[in-house]
């Protein structure tokens, strides 16, 4: 969870001084959180909620579903072909524009073949914006 903390810290471009603010708690006890020596209670969690509304309290406690709450959940009724499709986005006409959306298929580890040229898992997608925000996406 610590790690999901981080991330809504990096992606809102915030330090931890300017989240414990925004949050109403303690700057230390952000701190702790970080850095694992505390676990979050149930207050700082409602808090979080309250604070960033936009992400899904199952990814931020759990760290499973989508990240967001306006991010879909694939599909898992799709066909095998349908869903080892690359992931899809839209190229944005200029710079300026919001934040490419994905289409979420499952994410297999990347594999070669048997002459074990790349034999590899895909760890994570990092994803960086015009914006100097950037966005983590981890594989299910």
């Amino acid at each position: 969870m610590k790690d999901r903390i981080a991330h809504i810290i990096r992606a809102k471009n915030l330090t931890a001084g300017d989240f414990a603010l925004r949050l109403g708690i303690q700057p230390s006890n952000v701190s702790h959180l970080l850095s694992g020596r505390n676990n979050p209670s149930l207050d700082f969690v409602k808090k979080l909620k309250e604070t960033f509304p936009e992400y899904n309290l199952d990814w931020i406690v759990l760290g499973v579903g989508p990240m967001t709450v306006s991010e879909p959940l694939y599909d898992t009724t799709r066909s095998e072909a349908a869903s080892s499709a690359p992931l899809q986005q839209e190229v944005p006409a200029s710079v300026d524009e919001a934040k490419p959306t994905l289409s979420h298929a499952p994410v297999e580890p990347l594999r070669l073949s048997e002459n074990g040229s790349l034999n590899k898992a895909l760890e994570k997608i990092i994803l960086v914006y015009a914006d100097r925000t950037f966005e983590v996406i981890m594989p299910r």
